[in-house]
């Protein structure tokens, strides 16, 4: 398959999948309440997350540069997902074991697929990987679609139809994947073994990457969780949840198509910091304004965070990481800044806000920032 008919099943593979992971994520949180289970049941639900996301990760990027494919295991993944989103969305009673496993495996797959995904990307060529932005631009859209779609969906029919809708996303996703060639991968024909995952380890530029992304995705998670409660306690509905994600979204488009261009004349390490800063502005409005309205309107500096933190952390990874080992170096990576602030933000965030509220528990968060902003400007990238 030429690049140019790799671009276009690019573009169409992350639009579809994208509504897919919105139709199974964004009405999360609000399914829960729904179902009825207190702050307290959510924040212990919403922690397991962290551990199917933390050794889903881990284990599938190794599997993937052990048998040098990508796309066979976001398959498999892709449909183990899809069907823990019909069963979770299917038991609209309070079944707390039940749900303590489903929404695990919804969350923490949601993470995993949406990982492989970028790793196989970033994997296919080095023109495919410098032009990410473009391509991840068409999964904003997809997500911008998406999740208005979900809040309607809910309204009209209810939660117990929602995991259908997203099974027949999920459907069209994998035919569509299917179409796409595997990764490049390179290696020896000896089987890839877990001490050589330990190289990355003991590579202290990818190791201080590491702390910076964990840090600001302790943050990020935030934005999942306690600015979404937040909404819904000063007067939000779900079409306020929606209307948050599918803005955000939107909002992501034009420095996800600028990305190529960014990284060309920026650099990935500037971008990262700018990133940052503007995060840190981000939720020090957060902790001031105080209507759905102006949260979901704070929720646009998207196009100043997200599209320019994402583009810098996955081409920082991959500079840092050894040529045979680059989807153990992106997924590792999502295993330790997705799976750890996933499982802690939640109940870290739950303490906060019953001891100082939302306000405080938020502009903290901002605080914390400070930390990864320092560390990103001594790190001294790979490739300049």
């Amino acid at each position: 398959m030429n690049e140019k008919r790799i671009f276009l099943v690019s573009f169409a593979l992350y639009l579809i999948a994208f509504v897919s992971l919105a139709l199974a994520f964004t009405q999360l949180i609000p399914f829960l309440i729904y179902v009825g289970y207190d702050p307290l049941q959510r924040g212990i639900i919403l922690s397991t997350i962290a551990f199917v996301a933390f050794f889903g990760q881990l284990y599938s990027g190794y599997l993937c540069d052990k048998y040098r494919s990508v796309k066979r295991f976001f398959g498999l993944f892709w449909i183990v997902f899809t069907i823990s989103s019909v069963a979770m969305y299917y038991v609209t009673s309070q079944v707390f074991f039940f749900h303590f496993i489903a929404v695990s495996f919804v969350g923490g797959l949601f993470r995993v697929t949406n990982g492989l995904l970028e790793t196989w990307t970033i994997e296919t060529s080095k023109k495919v990987r410098d032009n990410f932005g473009m391509i991840r631009a068409f999964g904003a859209i997809g997500w911008a679609i998406g999740a208005p779609l979900t809040s309607f969906l809910v309204t009209s029919f209810g939660y117990q139809y929602l995991g259908l809708f997203m099974a027949v996303g999920a459907l069209i996703t994998f035919g569509v994947a299917r179409t796409l060639p595997d990764a490049k991968k390179t290696g020896s024909d000896v089987g890839l073994k877990f001490s050589d995952v330990r190289q990355l380890l003991s590579n202290k530029p990818y190791v201080m990457l590491m702390i910076i992304f964990i840090m600001v995705s302790f943050v990020m998670a935030a934005d999942m969780y306690t600015v979404i409660d937040k909404i819904l306690v000063v007067g939000g509905t779900n079409d306020d949840v929606g209307l948050k994600w599918s803005f955000q979204a939107i909002m992501e488009l034009p420095f996800f198509f600028l990305g190529g261009w960014m990284l060309l004349k920026l650099g990935s390490k500037k971008i990262l910091i700018f990133s940052i800063i503007f995060y840190i502005i981000r939720f020090v409005l957060y902790a001031i304004v105080q209507t759905p309205f102006l949260l979901i309107l704070v929720s646009g500096m998207q196009m100043l965070t997200f599209p320019l933190y994402m583009i810098a952390q996955k081409v920082l990874i991959d500079d840092e990481t050894p040529m045979h080992l680059k989807s153990s170096g992106q997924m590792l990576g999502m295993a330790l800044f997705g799976g750890l602030p996933t499982f802690i933000t939640p109940l870290l965030a739950g303490v906060l806000v019953n001891s100082v509220g939302y306000d405080t528990t938020l502009m903290i968060f901002a605080i914390s920032l400070v930390i990864p902003l320092g560390l990103s400007i001594v790190y001294h990238p790979k490739i300049k």
